[in-house]
C-alpha cells in the first residue's frame, strides 16, 4: 500500500470491491489481497471491550455470542447469507455506504477503527472515519485493520424498512445504544440525532413524541426508490421504536 499509494485498492471480501470492477467505477493499479492476513481475522474480548479484526467475515460475526447486543440484531440484515459468508466487517465499514449496516452500529456504540500504514497505527472515532458516501478518513496507504467496540449487551434496538425484506438495502433504518440514536438509510452518511439524544436526557416522551422530534432533526435526501420525505417519516418512526425496544431490553429509561 506504501509503494503503490492510490493506485492500490485492498481486497477484503470482494462483495464492495468486485462489483465495482465488473462496472468499470474504479480501476487501480493494484489489487492487494488480504484473505491470507491472519492477524486481521482475529476477534478478542478483554477489559469490557470487543476487538474485531477487519477481515472478520459477517457470518463468523452474527454467530459469535461474545457480541454486543445491537452487533447481534443487526448483522442478519446484512444482505444475503452468500453475502455474509464472504463480506467482511472492515470491508464494509471501509466502502463506506449510507444504508449499509455497520457504520449505524459502529455510530451508535462510538466504535474506534484503528488505521494503519508503515508511519504507524492510529485510532479514528465513527464519527470522524465517515466522510459521505464510499469516503472515509483513511489515508490511501492506510488499511483499517481493527474495530474496537464496548461489551454492551442490553439496552440496544434496531429496525430498518426494505424493499423486499432481509437481503435488500435499507430504505430507512435507526439504531439505538441506551440513549445513542442513529438513523442510515436517508442521507450521505449515518446521522446521530443529538437533539432527540438531549430530549431522552431530560425525561423523552411518549413514542410519538420521539418520533415528532426525530422528524424535525433528520437530514435526508432524495434516492432513485425513496423521497426524502418518505426516508425522514419512516426513519422518525423507526427512531421511536428502537428506543421502546432499547428501554424494554434494560435501557436507560
Amino acid at each position: 500500500m506504501a509503494e503503490h499509494g492510490d493506485q492500490a485498492m485492498p481486497l477484503a471480501g470482494g462483495q464492495s470491491l468486485i462489483p465495482l470492477l465488473a462496472m468499470r467505477l474504479v480501476r487501480p493499479g493494484h489489487i492487494v489481497d488480504l484473505s491470507r492476513v491472519g492477524e486481521l481475522q482475529q476477534v478478542s474480548v478483554a477489559e469490557g471491550r470487543v476487538s474485531i479484526g477487519a477481515m472478520a467475515r459477517q457470518r463468523d460475526i452474527e454467530h459469535d455470542p461474545r457480541m454486543p447486543g445491537l452487533v447481534r440484531v443487526a448483522v442478519p440484515h446484512i444482505g444475503h447469507f452468500q453475502i455474509r459468508n464472504r463480506g467482511t466487517v472492515g470491508g464494509s465499514l471501509s466502502h463506506m455506504d449510507p444504508a449499509a449496516e455497520w457504520p449505524a452500529i459502529a455510530l451508535a456504540l462510538d466504535a474506534v477503527m484503528v488505521a494503519a500504514s508503515v508511519r504507524g497505527r492510529r485510532d479514528i472515532t465513527a464519527d470522524a472515519f465517515m466522510i459521505g458516501p464510499q469516503m472515509t478518513s483513511l489515508e490511501p496507504e492506510e488499511l483499517l485493520v481493527e474495530v474496537v467496540l464496548p461489551m454492551r449487551t442490553e439496552g440496544f434496538g434496531f429496525a430498518e424498512v426494505t424493499r423486499r425484506g432481509l437481503g435488500d438495502f435499507a430504505l430507512a433504518g435507526a439504531a439505538c445504544q441506551d440513549k445513542a440514536v442513529v438513523v442510515f438509510g436517508v442521507g450521505l452518511r449515518p446521522q446521530r440525532l443529538r437533539v432527540v439524544e438531549d430530549f431522552l436526557n431530560r425525561g423523552g416522551g411518549t413514542r410519538a413524541e420521539i418520533s415528532a422530534v426525530a422528524a424535525s432533526e433528520i437530514q435526508a435526501t432524495d434516492a432513485i426508490h425513496t423521497s426524502s420525505h418518505y426516508r425522514r417519516v419512516v426513519a422518525a418512526a423507526l427512531v421511536g421504536a428502537v428506543i421502546e425496544e432499547s428501554q424494554a431490553r434494560g435501557g436507560v429509561a
